[in-house]
This record gives C-alpha cells, sequence and structure tokens, in this order.
C-alpha cells in the first residue's frame, strides 16, 4: 500500500501528458484540414465583413523580374485576382491596389489600408535569385517595425498587435497554408523593413510566390491549376487568421508581392 500514492502520481502525470498529446494533435489535425480543404462554400461573413487589400507587385513601367518567359507584373496580377476571388467567395470584402497593367508607388499603395480601414493587407510577388539557381519555394516577408508616420495614421485604440507584431503572426498563417496547399518548398517567414508592408497602418504580409528563375518552379507557376493552388493558400491563410482575431480589434491588411 505504501507504493499507491506513487501509482496514483504516475497515472496523474500520464493522463495529463495523454490531454496535452491529444490537444496538439488536434491542432495538428485541425490546420492539417484548412490546408487541405477548399474554402468553406458558405459565406463565413455576412454583415461587417473584414476587408482585406490585396496588392499585385509591380506594374506599369515597372514590370519587376523577368526569367523563363515570366513577367512577374503579370504573374503576380493574375494570382492576386484569384486571391480575391477566393477572398470574396469566403465573404470577405477586398480592394486590390491595381486590377489592370499600372504603377503606383509603395506610399500609394500601403495608403490604401488606411484610406478603406483595412482589417489585413497582402502583397503578391515573385521572387528571383540570379540565372540557373536552384534555389526554390514560398516565402512570406513582415516588417518588424513601423515608422512613425504610419504609427501615427494607426486609427485611435489601435494595438500594436494590430500592426509589426500581428504580422508576424499574420505572416506564420499565411505561410504554412499556402505551403500545405502548394507542396511547396517552405522557405519560412522573415523580417524585413519592405515599405509596403512597413507603411500599412495594419498587420501586412508579403507573399513570395516562388522563384521564376528556377525552371521547374517557373514551369509549375505557369500552369493555372497551380497558380490556383497558391491562391486558395493564400486566401485560406488569411481567413484562418482573421478568424483567430475577432473580437481583438481591426483585422490585418495582407499585400501580395
Amino acid at each position: 500500500m505504501k507504493f499507491y500514492p506513487f501509482i496514483t502520481l504516475s497515472l496523474q502525470t500520464v493522463v495529463a501528458f495523454s490531454a496535452l498529446a491529444g490537444s496538439a494533435l488536434s491542432l495538428v489535425w485541425l490546420e492539417g484540414r484548412q490546408a487541405a480543404a477548399p474554402l468553406p462554400s458558405q459565406r463565413m461573413w455576412n454583415e461587417g465583413a473584414p476587408l482585406v487589400v490585396v496588392d499585385a507587385g509591380h506594374g506599369g513601367h515597372d514590370g519587376g523580374a523577368v526569367a523563363n518567359g515570366v513577367i512577374e507584373k503579370n504573374m503576380s496580377l493574375d494570382i492576386a485576382k484569384r486571391v480575391t476571388k477566393e477572398l470574396e467567395a469566403a465573404g470577405v470584402r477586398v480592394v486590390m491596389t491595381r486590377s489592370g497593367d499600372r504603377f503606383l508607388s509603395l506610399d500609394e499603395r500601403a495608403a490604401l489600408a488606411g484610406t478603406h480601414g483595412a482589417a489585413a493587407f497582402v502583397s503578391v510577388h515573385l521572387n528571383t535569385e540570379g540565372a540557373g539557381s536552384e534555389a526554390e519555394g514560398i516565402e512570406t516577408y513582415f516588417a518588424e517595425s513601423q515608422p512613425l508616420s504610419a504609427r501615427q495614421r494607426m486609427p485611435a485604440g489601435a494595438t500594436q498587435g494590430q500592426g509589426a507584431g500581428g504580422s508576424a503572426e499574420f505572416a506564420g498563417t499565411v505561410q504554412r497554408l499556402v505551403c500545405g496547399a502548394t507542396k511547396a518548398v517552405d522557405r519560412g517567414i522573415k523580417a524585413r523593413d519592405y515599405a509596403v508592408v512597413a507603411r500599412a497602418v495594419c498587420p501586412a504580409v508579403l507573399v513570395e510566390c516562388g522563384f521564376i528563375t528556377n525552371e521547374r518552379e517557373s514551369a509549375r507557376l505557369k500552369e493555372a491549376g497551380y497558380r490556383d493552388r497558391v491562391a486558395e493558400g493564400i486566401a485560406r491563410g488569411v481567413v484562418l487568421f482573421l478568424q483567430t482575431q475577432q473580437g481583438k480589434g481591426p483585422v490585418i491588411a495582407a499585400v501580395v508581392k
């Protein structure tokens, strides 16, 4: 009988760790479901839907990168339109920085988040790394800090979590979901104070959707079906992030480079 307390404590410990393990597995399973399944057919918001700014990188005289028959400004616009379609189907309101081949400065793009009271800002781009490079995969950028001018434009009562701090969480969510949807190499999230995301008045991310300097990845990106999966993954990440922010104040704005 003297071993009874020890046995009881051991059993309690096993039960506790089993519960923790079960919770962790449940989270992994739920996120896996989110990555694998299409966005819900029903609209997730009807009234009071959040607004997201979707930014197609480059445009007009700024063509961006060119490699393997791909012009970045054209492909970023194509993916941004697909992201917009997915978000609108989920009931999210969307403003695109451009819907055609025109140039906007980085300040003009970022300013739209404040003009429209955006909850999130996503910028869509394509990556490059020298001719013949084997670099491939998707990576998502966020700004670690915001310039004073951006902080001064933040809505009254907004918190740091709605700016640079929230952007890190936003970037992580989008990165996981887009890599899950495409099975692309996961290059992770990276902190860079790029003007287009640093100057947005809400959490903002820039998604590098793949390397057009890599022949294999460039070939995949030329396929409409693969671009659909890229867009679906980005949209899932945005929707999931917006859902997690309910009750925390204004939601994030995401930019597509």
